[in-house]
């Protein structure tokens, strides 16, 4: 379910590449069970307790993670009550996303609701919202109401809609660009990991994009939390964007590194780069597809946007990238890379 307007009936996409993008998601991945679909699917077993030598740091609460008082569920008042509630723009198994309206100051914002069916990523997408308020690259939460048989989450609106429709739309992104959303989801993922969060998900459709650009981390449907040394498994995430060492076992907060490696590629070359026509043929090529970044499609690339690709992409964890090495790397942060092509 994403935060976003509704599109007018008849619009369509400028350009094929979205159908080489999406994972076709949604909320399946809250399921308990997987299918043999291309949906998400959600984990299957509860998280070991290995040790992980990742994210030093995770755990550490800043005080941007400090819950807001306004985001306190509110039981004693109805959201009607603060909130008219609009029309429905987007609908997932769990629930629906509606547009609402602040009685007191005129705003728009999304009204997601959450049936609670004893659900538990229900009360943890919840929380971990709460937990992560405040960073300027995560959908803010405004304020929680609880009813009988739901939760009414209020969150920000975002007008720019998914990134993935602004893939479809626009096809492959310039390496400036390319770099400048990668920036900004690397900071929010490091910013995760510092506060003990694995997003578990990270694709197109889950970011959301504002009216001026600005990226948004949205849906914590499969995230976790987690503590110093713990380590993950059972295989959660969206089919082509899951890491390989979710396949094999356990992980840690780098599938999310991964996942947005996955996303930058799309981003440059406008296609995914694990496919298949199943969702096993798919976990049989993440794990052993080999990357040619020497092929045609690459020739305009510089060397230093498939260096770093290559190092998100790595199968070897303990030498893949950490979100806080992505925002060190000279890709990121050149403010020349026409003339990148000859750097290294």
């Amino acid at each position: 379910m994403e935060l976003v307007r509704k599109k007018r009936k008849g619009t369509k996409s400028s350009s094929a590449v979205g159908s080489h993008l999406s994972d076709n998601a949604g909320d399946h991945g809250r399921k308990k069970k997987s299918k043999k679909t291309m949906g998400g699917i959600m984990m299957t077993a509860p998280p070991s307790t290995s040790s992980s030598p990742d994210s030093p740091n995770r755990g550490h609460k800043r005080k941007i993670g400090c819950v807001d008082p306004s985001t306190q569920i509110r039981r004693k008042k109805k959201i009607e009550h603060e909130y008219v509630l609009g029309v429905p723009i987007g609908r997932g198994k769990f629930g629906s996303v509606r547009l609402c309206r602040s009685k007191s100051t005129g705003e728009e914002f999304a009204c997601k609701t959450l049936k609670k069916n004893g659900e538990e990523s229900v009360h943890r997408e919840m929380e971990i919202m709460q937990h992560l308020s405040g960073h300027p690259n995560v959908v803010a939460l405004k304020a929680v109401f609880e009813d009988s048989d739901s939760f009414h989450l209020v969150m920000e609106l975002c007008g720019g809609g998914r990134l993935l429709d602004q893939m479809t739309k626009e096809g492959r992104y310039s390496e400036q660009k390319a770099a400048n959303l990668i920036k900004e989801l690397a900071s929010v993922i490091r910013y995760c990991h510092e506060m003990g969060v694995v997003h578990r998900d990270i694709k197109p459709e889950n970011i959301l994009l504002t009216a001026s650009g600005k990226m948004k981390l949205a849906d914590f449907g499969l995230a976790v939390r987690v503590a110093n040394g713990q380590r993950l498994s059972g295989i959660a995430g969206s089919p082509a964007y899951v890491a390989p060492e979710v396949l094999s076992g356990h992980y840690s907060e780098k599938v999310d590194v991964w996942g947005a490696g996955v996303l930058l590629h799309a981003l440059l070359v406008g296609v995914l780069p694990f496919q298949g026509d199943s969702r096993d043929a798919v976990f049989e090529a993440i794990k052993n597809v080999q990357l040619n970044f020497h092929s045609g499609m690459w020739e305009s690339i510089s060397e230093l946007g498939r260096d770093l690709l290559g190092r998100m992409l790595n199968r070897d964890v303990t030498r893949r990238m950490t979100a806080n090495e992505i925002l060190r790397h000279p890709w990121i942060f050149s403010t020349h890379r026409t003339h990148l092509k000859h750097c290294l």
